[in-house]
């Protein structure tokens, strides 16, 4: 009898505890990420068309050093590396990114100047861990990750700002063909992956992205070069345009992966909290990275 009093006691307490609230839905970031973009772009083509072009020159510096921040910052969780490495890093990126600027016959400075400048920042970096580190068991990754930095986030997306220069009065064109090739490319991958996708293309790595995504964005890269064609660089011929398009998009969908891999790895979600809507730095122009290289190589030497 005692037993059974208790049954229903417990019952009763049961049902009169309140339910389990609902998860809360997760908010969208379509009205952050519309924000962004009518604030965004329009600074952007300022700076690109009207500005002197040391003014776009500053935009990736700035970008670089935000990148580096971040990837110090993925790449040292979970403990995190501490201001004095953080700082030096993107300072040494920065500082990279400008001497690869200035390295050109027009600025009479010759390329043994950059080198010398790569080598003066992964000195620094080796000496500011040696400094500062407390876990001798994480420093060589922290260091490592570091120098790769230099290559990384200051000298392969300087090439933007290089485009922009050596282009002449097409410079701006030619930035923004960069970033409609990849911003493309992501939009009909998203478009195409919802619609036919069904092979996973990495599932370890982005479980969502796949094959029939990534054909839809190569498509995308293709007609962004064909309406370039048409309107603003008409001295690009038909081979031209597959030729530019299919590397650059390729190698752009690679440095997205490439970023995920290492968010990934470290657990992290986001590079950053950098721009509003969109993540961090690296989070918007991790495919930039790796397709930028391609198209300044494009135009120095096919175009």
């Amino acid at each position: 009898m005692a037993y059974a009093n208790t049954r229903c006691t417990t019952r009763r307490a049961l049902m009169t505890q309140p339910p389990e609230a609902a998860p809360a839905p997760r908010k969208s970031d379509l009205i952050p990420r519309l924000i962004t973009a009518l604030v965004g772009i329009p600074i952007l083509l300022a700076i690109l068309f009207l500005a002197p072009s040391w003014a776009f020159a500053a935009v990736v510096a700035f970008a670089v050093a935000a990148s580096a921040w971040e990837y110090v910052s993925i790449t040292s969780a979970p403990q995190p590396a501490r201001g004095p490495q953080v700082v030096v890093t993107a300072l040494a990126v920065a500082t990279s990114a400008v001497m690869l600027l200035t390295s050109s016959p027009e600025q009479g400075i010759d390329g043994t100047i950059l080198a010398l400048t790569l080598a003066g920042a992964t000195v620094l970096i080796f000496w500011t861990y040696l400094a500062t580190f407390k876990d001798v068991t994480r420093v060589s990754g922290h260091i490592g990750a570091g120098a790769t930095s230099l290559v990384y986030c200051a000298v392969m997306p300087t090439f933007l700002a290089l485009l922009h220069r050596d282009a002449g009065d097409d410079g701006p064109w030619w930035v923004i063909l960069s970033f409609a090739i990849v911003w493309g490319s992501d939009t009909g991958a998203y478009f195409a992956g919802r619609a036919f996708g069904k092979h996973k293309l990495a599932p370890r790595v982005s479980p969502k992205k796949t094959v029939e995504g990534a054909v839809g964005g190569l498509i995308a890269s293709i007609v962004a070069v064909v309406v370039f064609k048409f309107t603003a660089l008409p001295n690009l011929q038909l081979w031209h345009i597959f030729a530019l398009a299919i590397p650059a998009n390729i190698l752009g969908q690679s440095g997205d992966l490439a970023e995920s891999v290492i968010k990934r790895a470290h657990d992290v979600k986001d590079s950053g909290t950098i721009i509003y809507g969109h993540g961090g730095m690296l989070d918007r122009i991790d495919a930039v990275i790796f397709a930028v290289p391609w198209i300044y190589a494009f135009f120095r030497f096919l175009y």
